[in-house]
């Protein structure tokens, strides 16, 4: 996606933008602030877990609270907005994630235990203690696996919000300075080392496999595995199971009828006299049989004697207009009334206890009655729906209330006619619960979970019942099944040293005084008129290039890995008359709001081809 990104910024002399992504990383004492989650669904195929869940809820209260200080709390606002402000955090950060691995920036797991390894709350007297990392990782409601995954997407973040920051700057009001500087250009003469490369060529040895095997334990932990005995309910089983009545069509199509014929909708306005500005009843009727006399006869129209002579202030400045009514809204006196009224007609007097008033009907919004044939597939629908859910919920019911009982897991699954399944042991990441929509891999491996103890899992369409039967805690796995992994970590561990005795001579080999090693991997290449934008090399490259004076040896690595040394040289930098065309295309995007624009554009293109799936996402 960067390199589309730089094509199209190089391509269209799009002025580039910063992009600020804030999203802070906290390792400890994650809280939900008193917001509970259920049933959280997928961004992109992958699992929502109740961990990324308060994580977002804290990265929105601290950024509230950055704004309007510490005193600030989410409880402060509505629900439902509490609740769209997480949605919209978990559904950025997960895009995110999905857009770090598809440029192949989300780091591995080994990278992501290195960086534990070295944190220093995990360090003992004698450097890394296993022991204590389980233990304080454990103390704030994660496993291990959970920690170091988490680890991962934070590494894996900071990557991408690097990338999408080294093409950044900001807009200044100088266009013709800022045109000038990207439509500069330098040569560049650069150094690649393809790390990939390097690692395969090195030479390792079992014997030196097993050397790294028992000077770092850590990184061949194996994941943690976990067993499960289940039954699941689903709503699309259920649907199976309804029968439909013979004569159904016939008497809900009736119903239908019904229901439309009471949604007719009357717009009424009415001229009011109050009783109690006149001397007796006698006057207040004799005034409004007066009116409607005049009303009658043509000599004045219904809105003229509203105006002139109504003595409800609240409506007459509206022409006396009262809103709709579906036969409920107004005093049983006026709705029967409206029910014998014509469009546009007026009514007799109506006397109520404290005044006399005339109605006038001013529009009828009649409801679209489709025939039975055009209803029948939706009534069937909304039978089958709500039987289904109906037979549902009575089974969950049961079966919930079995469970406080204590019954075991197989007198569950007879009591409903089911099966009982299994999962088998697996690790988070390939376990799963058959039919369980709303199904989170990370509330099975939740620390809390206790064994042969029953837990229900409650979704929008689904209920699951679930029982622990076996736990296999992580442990450092036999060096025989990870032998080639620890003869991979000393290849690269080699490659590292190589490359950074290649690091003295790298300059003196640039400017021709030394000769490029032979070894594979190493080549040198020089390219012209390369501007800040090109796509000919990392653009974190091309950046740190063009922020350095010309001579000067760049030594940077890549985000792949690979490392590269550059020198730039012959830069030139385009007058106004020689910027041309291009000018003006700058001045012209400028003035057609180009953060607006160009923010518009990264939106898009992260989120294109994105996959929500919010299942029962609610606040309880």
């Amino acid at each position: 996606m960067l390199d589309s990104l730089r094509n199209f910024l190089s391509g269209k002399r799009v002025i580039v933008i910063a992009i600020l992504l804030a999203i802070p990383f906290v390792f400890f004492g994650s809280t939900s602030f008193g917001t509970t989650f259920t049933s959280f669904g997928t961004v992109n195929d992958e699992p929502i877990s109740q961990m990324d869940v308060n994580l977002a809820t804290s990265q929105v209260s601290q950024r509230l609270q950055s704004i309007y200080g510490e005193e600030f709390s989410l409880d402060d606002l509505d629900e439902e907005v509490t609740l769209g402000l997480i949605k919209n955090e978990i559904i950025n950060q997960k895009t995110l994630l999905s857009h770090a691995k598809e440029l192949g920036l989300f780091v591995s797991e080994k990278k992501a235990k290195q960086e534990i390894i070295n944190l220093d709350p995990f360090q003992g007297d004698n450097g890394f203690d296993q022991t204590l990392f389980e233990a304080t990782v454990r103390a704030n409601g994660w496993t291990p696996e959970e920690y170091i995954s988490l680890v991962r997407e934070s590494v894996s973040l900071d990557k991408l919000v690097s990338a999408m920051s080294i093409t950044a700057f900001p807009i200044t009001n100088d266009i013709t300075a800022l045109a000038s500087m990207l439509e500069t250009s330098r040569d560049i003469n650069f150094i690649k080392v393809d790390k990939a490369v390097v690692v395969e060529s090195q030479k390792a040895s079992l014997e030196e496999g097993q050397e790294f095997y028992n000077n770092n334990p850590f990184l061949f932990l194996s994941k943690e595995q976990r067993d499960f005995s289940y039954l699941v309910l689903t709503y699309d089983a259920y649907k199976k199971q309804v029968q439909v009545p013979e004569d159904y069509i016939d008497e809900a199509y009736e119903d239908y009828i019904g229901n439309a014929e009471g949604q007719l909708q009357n717009r009424i306005s009415h001229l009011m006299i109050e009783k109690l500005n006149y001397e007796n009843v006698v006057q207040a009727r004799e005034k409004i049989n007066s009116l409607l006399t005049s009303i009658k006869s043509n000599e004045i129209s219904f809105e003229e004697a509203v105006s002139a002579s109504s003595e409800d202030l609240a409506s007459k400045d509206l022409l006396g207009d009262l809103g709709m009514s579906s036969g409920n809204a107004f005093p049983i006196e006026f709705e029967d009334v409206i029910a014998t009224m014509q469009l546009d007609a007026v009514s007799s007097v109506i006397e109520l206890e404290d005044s006399f008033h005339i109605l006038k009907l001013t529009e009828v919004i009649k409801p679209e009655i489709k025939s039975k044939a055009e209803m029948a597939k939706t009534l069937l629908e909304e039978l089958v729906d709500t039987e289904a859910l109906a037979l549902m919920q009575d089974d969950f019911l049961k079966l919930e209330s079995l469970v406080l009982d204590g019954v075991t897991l197989n007198e569950l699954a007879e009591s409903i006619n089911v099966s009982v399944e299994v999962t088998g042991l697996k690790n988070a990441k390939d376990i799963s619960l058959n039919s369980f929509a709303e199904f989170n891999s990370a509330d099975l491996f939740d620390a809390s979970l206790l064994a042969n103890k029953i837990e229900i899992f409650e979704g929008e369409e689904s209920y699951a019942f679930v029982m622990l039967t076996q736990a296999i805690e992580p442990s450092v796995q036999p060096f025989a099944s990870v032998a080639d992994l620890a003869i991979k970590e000393v290849r690269v561990a080699k490659a590292n040293k190589a490359l950074e005795e290649f690091s003295a001579d790298a300059e003196s080999v640039l400017t021709g005084e030394k000769i490029l090693p032979s070894d594979p991997g190493y080549s040198q290449e020089s390219f012209k008129a390369v501007k800040r934008f090109s796509s000919l090399l990392p653009s974190e490259i091309i950046s740190a290039t063009f922020e350095s004076p010309i001579g000067t040896v760049v030594n940077n690595e890549a985000f792949n890995g690979d490392r590269y040394w550059a020198e730039s040289s012959n830069e030139v930098i385009p007058s106004t008359d020689e910027l041309g065309d291009s000018l003006e295309q700058y001045k012209a995007f400028y003035n057609e709001t180009l953060t607006q624009q160009f923010s518009g554009f990264v939106d898009r293109a992260f989120k294109e081809g994105q996959r929500v799936r919010l299942k029962n996402f609610a606040v309880n």
